[in-house]
């Protein structure tokens, strides 16, 4: 094979391939009319882990994992989050611009860089749910991925009943491709929002 495989012979898309979830994360600070996204740094990991063991938060998380030991996969969930050890994940914080606290996150899950797909995942403290903070942050990093990422497929995912997260994706483009049955609930169901990038 003729040529170098040195940084200058690489395309900008395979070098952010290549770039690590942290670099990526530092990276991708964002700002809207309500909220900022940014990483989220160690010192923040009492309030990360306050908020996902939230009782209103908590049962999408662990549902979606189907974790056995919630406060153990919490504490290593809030670890991955703060210190970008997930090589597929990419996670931030949302911050309220008005007062400059976390008050959630939003990520990108399973990161396939190279089918360029990714499911999205978000939280948002209970305390501000009906403001469109999350609608906002879910389309700043939908904005990020697509355009700078380079990201084809974004999916999202919810429980039936969960109409707040399903209005969020909706707002943000994405429409209903699927619904599946939920493991181990013959009642309930999971509903499947994609979003593809034109």
């Amino acid at each position: 094979m003729a040529g170098s495989r040195g940084d200058s012979n690489i395309s900008a898309k395979e070098k952010e391939k290549r770039m690590s979830t942290y670099d990526t994360a530092l990276s991708m600070a964002r700002q809207g009319q309500k909220v900022e996204l940014r990483t989220m740094p160690a010192t923040e990991s009492g309030v990360l882990k306050t908020l996902l063991a939230h009782p209103l938060v908590q049962p999408h998380i662990l549902l979606r994992q189907g974790a056995s030991s919630p406060h153990a996969y919490l504490d290593k969930l809030a670890a991955r989050m703060l210190h970008a050890a997930d090589p597929c994940a990419l996670h931030a914080g949302i911050y309220a611009l008005e007062q400059q606290e976390l008050i959630g996150t939003v990520s990108l899950q399973n990161w396939n860089r190279y089918e360029n797909k990714a499911v999205l995942g978000y939280l948002l403290n209970p305390l501000w749910w009906g403001r469109g903070l999350a609608t906002e942050a879910v389309g700043l990093l939908l904005d990020y991925s697509f355009q700078e990422l380079g990201l084809l497929r974004a999916e999202g995912r919810c429980r039936g009943d969960n109409l707040r997260s399903e209005r969020v994706m909706i707002k943000n483009g994405l429409t209903l491709e699927r619904v599946l049955p939920m493991p181990g609930s013959p009642s309930d169901v999971m509903k499947v929002f994609t979003l593809l990038h034109n």
